[in-house]
């Protein structure tokens, strides 16, 4: 039984590992997909000229930044940056809409590539405070919190990730809660880590990220 036990421990804590080892491109990869899914839904209930002309020209930037990234020119660092300031006039000219939020994740993400976590930490955090009551909210603070992660900020990326599951149909719920338990493990925080993975069973039952946590809390039980 103590070797059946000590196998346990020994994968789940592998599982771990992979998992905090492949943050960053998690951080690319969740605004790449999630966002432009997102955005079929929120754009088709702009009405307002105004904010119909700032989406457009913001996805313009955005566009022109991702043919910029594919062609890796020898002066992409220059033309990326003239197009970083663009975006930062966009982000902050466009209030309370879509075409700032998309401003602000794209900025962060650019920052992520960099590997510049402070500046993708802010950016991600300021995209989750323009439409804070949109699943989109819970994308860019799962973001945020994977900067945070990466900068061993870890009381921080706990909150984000707190707020990203707090998040009404955040699509990614329980990864955040296997995040805020696996966090609360690596503080020694074993009651508050046990409450996570047990909350993310009691949610939802039958998700991958559940079966990792019930093997997080069988390898806490035999600790």
């Amino acid at each position: 039984m103590a070797e059946q036990n000590e196998q346990v421990s020994s994968f789940s804590d592998r599982c771990v590992q992979l998992l905090t080892n492949h943050r960053k491109p998690i951080v690319i990869v969740l605004v790449t997909v999630c966002v432009l899914t997102a955005g079929g839904l929120i754009v088709s209930s702009i009405t307002a000229h105004k904010a119909k002309k700032a989406s457009m020209e913001t996805e313009a930037l955005i566009t022109e930044w991702t043919d910029l990234r594919a062609k890796n020119a020898e002066d992409m660092s220059a033309k990326e940056d003239a197009l970083v300031e663009k975006l930062e006039k966009q982000a902050a000219a466009g209030g309370a809409t879509y075409a700032a939020f998309r401003a602000y994740t794209t900025l962060g993400e650019i920052y992520a590539l960099r590997k510049d976590w402070e500046k993708a930490l802010s950016f991600y955090e300021k995209a989750g405070a323009v439409l804070p009551k949109n699943y989109t909210a819970g994308i860019a603070y799962f973001n945020a919190a994977a900067c945070a992660d990466e900068l061993q900020q870890f009381e921080k990326a706990l909150g984000l990730y707190t707020l990203s599951a707090a998040s009404e149909d955040f699509p990614l719920k329980p990864r955040a809660l296997f995040n805020i338990g696996r966090i609360e493990e690596s503080l020694s925080h074993t009651d508050k880590a046990i409450e996570a993975y047990t909350k993310l069973a009691e949610l939802y039952p039958d998700n991958d990220w559940t079966l990792l946590g019930k093997s997080r809390l069988i390898a806490l039980s035999i600790q």
